[in-house]
């Protein structure tokens, strides 16, 4: 783990001397469980409504209803606070990659499967506002940025990696992990980007959307019925700086 990441993931341990029955002890933990569910609820709805720098964490403590000392008890500052919110929020918003069982799915279905759920997840309004404060975290703090880029993306996009990579007889790939982001910059960031703005989309649009994308895909790294190269990896791609 790197100095920046160590850094954001830095949580104190609680150290409270009474439980909620009045007897000393360390605390239950459902009891645990139900203080860290407010404070993440509370702070989250907080740097979605102002933002990171408007979200003081008085104003948090108050919308949990608890004090400040038991607010820095469990987080050291409001960075650590701020970085697992968004970590929880995004692992709640989004629906798993590993739910989709492919085993015994042919090719064209998982991707379609998979291809669904991504514009799905993109188009959700809580998702676009969690983007928009990532967004603008980023651009004060790069390191917040990659750490969410490390922790999240990358996970999911090894998953879509395995899922392509256990079908790779069917395709002309090299590199599994760059057709997924491929395929995930023609699924979730193009609808992402397209949410960020405003638009919205019918059910069936988004199913459309889905289809299209996954057979674009598809007719980039399809293994031909030759097994040979497409006809656009023979043709040369030079730049104009190549030149």
């Amino acid at each position: 783990m790197s100095e920046a990441q160590a850094k954001m993931s830095r949580i104190k341990p609680i150290n409270r001397r009474r439980n909620g029955n009045g007897h000393g002890g360390r605390p239950r933990a459902d009891d645990v469980r139900k203080l860290n569910g407010n404070i993440l609820a509370a702070a989250g709805e907080l740097f979605l409504e102002h933002g990171f720098d408007a979200a003081s964490m008085d104003a948090i403590a108050a919308r949990a209803r608890i004090s400040k000392r038991t607010l820095y008890s469990r987080f050291a500052d409001k960075s650590s606070l701020f970085n697992t919110v968004i970590y929880d929020l995004l692992g709640r918003i989004l629906v798993p990659i590993e739910t989709i069982h492919d085993s015994d799915g042919e090719l064209e279905a998982v991707l379609l499967t998979l291809a669904r759920d991504l514009v799905v997840n993109a188009l959700k309004p809580e998702l676009l506002a969690v983007h928009r404060v990532i967004t603008f975290e980023t651009q004060r703090r790069p390191e917040f940025g990659q750490w969410i880029n490390d922790t999240r993306r990358k996970p999911a996009i090894h998953l879509i990696a395995g899922i392509l990579e256990r079908h790779r007889d069917k395709l002309r790939v090299a590199d599994f992990d760059e057709a997924a982001e491929q395929f995930a910059n023609l699924t979730f960031d193009s609808c992402l980007r397209l949410g960020s703005v405003g638009s919205t989309f019918t059910p069936r649009e988004i199913t459309d959307r889905a289809r299209a994308a996954a057979d674009l895909f598809l007719a980039g790294v399809r293994r031909s019925a030759t097994g040979g190269r497409s006809a656009l990896q023979a043709l040369p791609c030079n730049s104009a700086a190549e030149e």
